[in-house]
């Protein structure tokens, strides 16, 4: 049996005063503050919906994307399509609301009481919407384009990204939904090149993307497949059995990280490249959490 000691200065005696943490300050994507965006249909609020852990706080109050979320969502719309909260009762969404789930999220944390892994604001566009009449309120204008402009928006975008930070203090995984839309910039006469860009302000997006752990670009595209299967057919008296080829129309999503498209959209830091991660309809969050775990295993 060898045995091995270390000499001099080890890594758990250096700089004592300040303290020191052995560790690689890894996390899961559950824990991480991020940005998942794509075009409209895509599939961004089906991955984050199929997490188990997170509260998405449905800022479009629509319904969810499958028949069931494993998720909870608030709120969610009503038999009558107006929204309802988690009693069932009716509620007229404001910034207010969200500011109470955030006291409450946070008072959870801090008593340590059960409580979400992840919360998800879900989308970036619907939140400014009703930040917008919030930050009028604040200065005491009957509308958003009353207040001085620059002030207005510095206001708007800090509030924003405190709404996130701080809840990442308080040891919550936060996931902001933004939209990408597509356009074809010409090159020539007979040739043009596909761009995408987040529909949000330049401004809210060069103070957030240093801030995110990880962007998430998700793309979606139908597929045909052919299945075959063997069907009972009863010919002169007798039952056999023929082989019958169907072809079916499938929607396929993708966490898309290798896109050359979506260059600097997309960020992650993984050992190894993350490529491309197909998103299955069962189980899309648990896909990308094992693609992403084993991208980041030691080698």
């Amino acid at each position: 049996m060898t045995h091995s000691v270390t000499h001099g200065s080890t890594v758990t005696s250096k700089y004592a005063g300040l303290g020191n943490a052995v560790t690689t300050g890894r996390t899961s994507p559950a824990r991480m503050l991020g940005l998942v965006v794509g075009e409209a249909g895509c599939g961004k609020s089906f991955l984050l919906q199929s997490h188990p852990g997170a509260y998405i706080l449905n800022l479009d109050e629509t319904p969810a994307v499958c028949g069931t979320s494993e998720a909870v969502m608030f709120p969610t719309p009503g038999p009558d399509g107006r929204s309802v909260d988690e009693n069932g009762k009716p509620v007229v969404l404001d910034w207010s609301a969200l500011e109470a789930k955030q006291r409450v999220l946070i008072d959870l944390a801090t008593r340590n009481q059960p409580r979400p892994e992840t919360v998800v604001i879900d989308t970036l566009g619907a939140a400014i919407r009703l930040l917008r009449p919030h930050i009028a309120k604040l200065y005491n204008r009957a509308r958003f384009t009353d207040v001085d402009g620059r002030l207005g928006w510095e206001r708007l975008f800090d509030t924003l990204i405190e709404f996130g930070t701080t809840l990442r203090r308080h040891g919550y995984g936060v996931y902001y939904i933004a939209h990408l839309s597509r356009k074809h910039v010409p090159l020539s006469e007979n040739q043009n090149v596909e761009e995408y860009k987040i529909l949000i302000s330049d401004g809210l997006y060069a103070r957030m993307f240093p801030m995110f752990d990880i962007v998430i670009p998700i793309t979606a595209h139908w597929d045909v497949r052919e299945t075959s299967k063997d069907v009972p057919v009863e010919i002169g008296g007798k039952t056999i059995t023929r082989r019958v080829t169907s072809t079916e129309k499938t929607r396929r999503h993708y966490c898309s990280f290798d896109n050359p498209k979506l260059e600097g959209i997309a960020k992650v830091r993984t050992l190894s490249p993350l490529t491309t991660v197909e998103l299955p309809r069962d189980g899309a969050w648990d896909a990308f959490c094992a693609a992403y775990e084993s991208a980041n295993a030691a080698r």
